[in-house]
């Protein structure tokens, strides 16, 4: 059950239990795993917590009853879960699904479905997921999984009540130690966002004193786009008045670019430094590659 991310998972824990004590379930769930493997882990302990007939008995534990047998052998029939069939989640896929979910639940009075690495809709399944989530069947209960949710169409980020799983061990370890050169990457990070934000795409005329001079090297380009990402991530907790994480120094900024871009241009900027990310794999002229990214957030033309 649930109950044992208590002390692991206390934010997650502490909404998901509320809302199960409440009986007041959304009806769809996006957990954000921020790199966490614990999270389909919990995510099965909660549909658990849903089904269970024991979740009621604050004095008896569940110790592998019926339900949670079929559950953690995935052949409960009031349960679905979806992964991607090769690269991609297909329509078909989404189609059968809506028609397994059409008729009335076998073993409960709800049932749930749940999407494995969400972000790989493609283009047909999330039209088709997308109509499933604007109109919600009684007792339906969606769960995406996503490891990023900037790929996520925004109208199917905007229907879900978004659950942002701690950080995994491993997740974070470009930034471990907060030494005075990751605070000056920071700082530089801050002021070329200010900068670009600000004056568009004449950026390029400085961007050899916003960015060349700090970063040299390809390793030292890995680390800056995790860093703008984090950035733009940060700019988008702000305007959804959730915490800001990683640039919390530089609130005053992050509040007035959260105020110049709309939710759907945040997420574009994200997408379009995880493509640059991309180009860093294949060698690409690191010169001519933030040239075209500050041309691609500013929709400018040299």
């Amino acid at each position: 059950m649930i109950d044992k991310y208590k002390e692991t998972q206390k934010r997650v824990y502490k909404i998901l239990k509320k809302e199960l004590e409440n009986d007041k379930c959304s009806h769809a769930y996006l957990f954000e795993t921020n790199g966490n493997e614990e999270t389909l882990p919990l995510v099965l302990e909660f549909v658990k917590d849903i089904f269970c007939p024991n979740k009621t008995n604050k004095e008896k534990e569940c110790v592998n009853c019926t339900i949670c047998h079929k559950i953690d052998n995935n052949i409960f029939l009031d349960l679905k879960i979806i992964e991607p069939d090769g690269m991609w989640i297909k329509k078909e896929q989404m189609d059968e699904l809506q028609k397994d979910f059409s008729s009335k639940s076998v073993e409960g009075n709800k049932k749930v479905y749940i999407i494995k690495n969400a972000e790989k809709l493609n283009v047909q399944a999330s039209n088709s997921i997308l109509k499933f989530l604007e109109e919600p069947e009684e007792n339906i209960i969606a769960i995406l999984i996503t490891n990023n949710i900037y790929q996520i169409l925004s109208t199917i980020v905007s229907r879900c009540q978004i659950i942002s799983m701690d950080k995994g061990e491993s997740s974070d370890h470009l930034f471990e130690n907060k030494t005075e050169e990751y605070l000056e990457y920071q700082k530089s990070i801050n002021n070329f966002v200010v900068t670009l934000e600000t004056k568009g795409v004449q950026t390029i005329v400085s961007i050899n004193k916003l960015w060349h001079d700090y970063f040299k090297e390809r390793q030292d380009y890995e680390l800056a786009f995790e860093l703008l990402i984090l950035y733009y991530k940060d700019v988008l907790n702000y305007k959804l008045n959730r915490k800001v994480e990683n640039f919390f120094d530089y609130l005053t900024d992050i509040e007035k670019i959260s105020s110049l871009n709309s939710f759907n241009n945040i997420i574009f900027k994200i997408n379009k430094i995880i493509s640059s990310q991309e180009y860093l794999k294949v060698n690409a002229n690191l010169n001519l590659l933030m040239d075209k990214l500050v041309i691609d957030l500013t929709g400018g033309i040299l």
